[in-house]
């Protein structure tokens, strides 16, 4: 027998699923009693991008999420699903409408795992996870920005593997099996480990990267950056007002003749995200505003590969870029609106590899709008 109810109180984020400090769920979604298979939760996802840039004159009016989280967070079995459409706009990049970015990266479905829950310490996820390695997510919504930024884009998004997790007090432990960029070869391997200083600070540190070769060269599993290694050094702390959370991150890929890798590349990259929180967070309950200003800044730099050739994981040997990003962020119960401003600014550019028309010039401005719900 099905049992439906509405305005319950919504289950506890899933393993790996991460929402970022200015955008929440209204924490009541419908759920389902299936009777033995427990009861799941339903949290539909829906927003709307808009957007105006320079270098190339460009704007677009979009989906940027249409989405049901289908959950079931409680017993020793557990399971997430995500589906529908979504776009993931980057910094510096082209955008990509929904539709397109969804049949051509991770498909209608483009998480589903499930989780062992052993005990209080111990748990075992396994499916389409997402991915380990930096400190964004992929989705516009668990973020503080809408764009995902120049650090986000040398890690990888979502794989198919497995992940075990230990927890107890403030110190959390994960270890990674995966294909990486969603190569469907299970050649990659991590570990993370963060511990909470205190009520108000964590630091943490990880690592994940490919054991062997894989020659593969697609849109979705470019060949440099599934053949890397990343590193990450994380520290966050948030008090009533501030959120902040600055993190260094480096990437290597090594050379390997054999599948057509004939340089070393690196990219050592740094990043500060912040958010000032004006009023509304530590209101509980529907009919109350948050009003929030995350504002992000990164810097990135590419060493080695060679002039001329196609392969470059930046814009250029010796190119680095540094962005901007600030976006005002209104949520009044499941209903968001966000405006963002980002620049992205490059230097020692390889020619053909720079913003505009010609791919000559240096800078590109983008203001962008997203408005949604998360029930």
């Amino acid at each position: 027998m099905l049992c439906f109810a509405a305005e319950v109180e919504v289950l506890s984020e899933p393993i790996g699923f991460n929402m970022d400090d200015s955008l929440s769920f209204t924490g009541k979604s419908p759920v389902v009693n299936l009777d033995a298979l427990g009861t799941w939760s339903i949290s539909p996802v829906l927003t709307g991008i808009g957007f105006k840039q320079t270098n190339p004159l460009n704007s677009t009016i979009d989906f940027g999420n249409a989405q049901l989280l289908i959950q079931k967070n409680e017993g020793p079995l557990r399971f997430f699903i995500q589906t529908g459409l979504y776009s993931v706009p980057v910094l510096g990049k082209t955008y990509v409408r929904s539709l397109s970015e969804t049949v051509n990266t991770y498909g209608y479905i483009p998480q589903a795992y499930a989780t062992y829950v052993h005990d209080q310490n111990w748990s075992v996820s396994a499916g389409k996870l997402p991915a380990m390695g930096g400190y964004e997510s992929t989705f516009t919504y668990q973020n503080l920005n809408i764009q995902r930024g120049l650090l986000w884009d040398q890690t990888s998004s979502v794989s198919f593997g497995t992940q075990v997790n230990y927890s107890k007090d403030n110190l959390t432990l994960a270890l990674t099996w995966n294909d990486g960029y969603y190569s469907n070869k299970f050649n990659w391997v991590g570990g993370s480990a963060s511990y909470q200083l205190d009520q108000r600070q964590n630091i943490g540190l990880s690592w994940v990267g490919s054991t062997s070769g894989n020659a593969q060269n697609t849109p979705n599993t470019p060949l440099l950056q599934n053949n890397s290694q990343i590193v990450n050094a994380l520290y966050s702390y948030s008090s009533d007002k501030w959120y902040f959370a600055p993190y260094l991150q480096m990437t290597i890929i090594p050379v390997n003749g054999a599948i057509g890798i004939t340089s070393e590349y690196k990219t050592y990259g740094a990043a500060i995200l912040t958010n000032y929180r004006f009023f509304g967070f530590d209101s509980e309950g529907s009919g109350h505003a948050k009003v929030s200003l995350p504002v992000r800044v990164e810097y990135i730099s590419e060493k080695g590969g060679t002039n001329g050739s196609t392969q470059t994981i930046l814009y250029g040997p010796d190119s680095s870029a540094l962005s901007f990003t600030i976006t005002p962020t209104i949520q009044y119960d499941k209903y968001f609106a966000r405006a963002e401003g980002s620049v992205v600014r490059i230097n020692n550019p390889e020619p053909g590899l720079g913003f505009g028309s010609y791919d000559a010039k240096r800078s590109q401005f983008r203001l962008m709008l997203e408005v949604g719900l998360l029930y």
